[in-house]
């Protein structure tokens, strides 16, 4: 493994473990590009920009934050040049409106892999596929008239 290989599974780390498991955003400016581009969250594009991110997450966040006693845990995470690839698994707790979507305030388990795009020591891209089929059919009413126009 490179030096920027091992730097860049670090990153990623903090990324997924501080930002995405804790809710840390302050961390952001230390992880992600000011113009990082990501898929997943927002149901009608991609997020553009770390500002954006930010906020976007801060909001999941707070709709769904981890269910105490339970942590986050990271089944794969691997790098290749400049991509890092992690796969984890959470459980967190739907407590508050979402994207007009009323709290259900049911346990909801997040299967996502996260394949990211690193440059300068920086997140620039965030591909997320998920397997997240309670979250999809709860988020249905908002993401079902963006699918089928």
């Amino acid at each position: 493994m490179t030096e920027i290989e091992s730097q860049n599974l670090a990153i990623a780390r903090t990324f997924i473990e501080q930002f995405l498991g804790k809710g840390d955003t302050s961390i952001a400016a230390q992880v992600l590009d000011e113009n990082v581009q990501a898929t997943r969250l927002k149901p009608d594009s991609p997020i553009n920009g770390r500002e954006e991110y930010e906020q976007i997450f801060s909001a999941f966040y707070d709709a769904f934050p981890p269910i105490p006693g339970s942590e986050m845990m990271i089944e794969d995470l691997f790098a290749a040049g400049d991509r890092v690839v992690v796969r984890f698994r959470c459980v967190q707790k739907h407590t508050k409106d979402f994207f007009g979507i009323a709290a259900t305030h049911r346990d909801i388990t997040f299967i996502e892999t996260h394949v990211m795009r690193l440059q300068d020591g920086k997140i620039i891209e965030n591909i997320v596929s998920a397997t997240n089929l309670e979250f999809e059919m709860l988020m249905a009413p908002v993401l079902t008239p963006l699918i089928l126009k």
